[in-house]
């Protein structure tokens, strides 16, 4: 595994960002700019007619994509939705995506927004193990599930 130090950060970014705007098509036409301290890519945000600012929040692993939907406004910042693709290193696959927005939106933070990244890919292996005719305990779908969105918060490359 490759770890950002100071030394490789810009050229690790580049290279990055090159990677993901070619490999992610959802991506295509978007500038993306790298976040070292959120550890986390934005997109080129909008600003709607009523003022708020919208963008995408994206964590990379080496398995998932995941992107937070997020609104900008005048006095706090809500999360509209959150979209999971696997990754296998070719192409991505939409696995799971939930919407708010409206008069349904939620208020931002990192935590809950992992959280709720969390039971959607837990929800996705739990409907794939039923399709393979198995039954894994709760428990150890959310184990895997916390683990694979934590690496997506991790500050490295693999």
């Amino acid at each position: 595994m490759i770890y950002y130090n100071k030394k490789t950060d810009k050229k690790m970014e580049k290279e990055l960002s090159l990677i993901v705007t070619k490999a992610l098509p959802a991506l295509s036409g978007s500038s993306l700019t790298y976040n070292a301290e959120k550890n986390v890519y934005l997109t080129l945000g909008y600003t709607s007619s009523a003022g708020n600012t919208y963008y995408r929040a994206i964590r990379i692993s080496k398995h998932l994509v995941v992107y937070y939907h997020i609104g900008e406004g005048m006095f706090r910042t809500f999360l509209n939705g959150i979209t999971i693709y696997a990754w296998d290193g070719q192409k991505p696959s939409l696995i799971a995506k939930k919407d708010w927005g409206g008069d349904n939106w939620r208020s931002f933070n990192e935590y809950s927004a992992a959280q709720e990244s969390i039971i959607m890919l837990k929800d996705y292996l739990a409907g794939q193990a039923k399709a393979m005719g198995r039954t894994l305990p709760e428990n150890q779908l959310l184990d895997i599930s916390r683990e694979m969105i934590e690496e997506t918060q991790q500050k490295r490359l693999a």
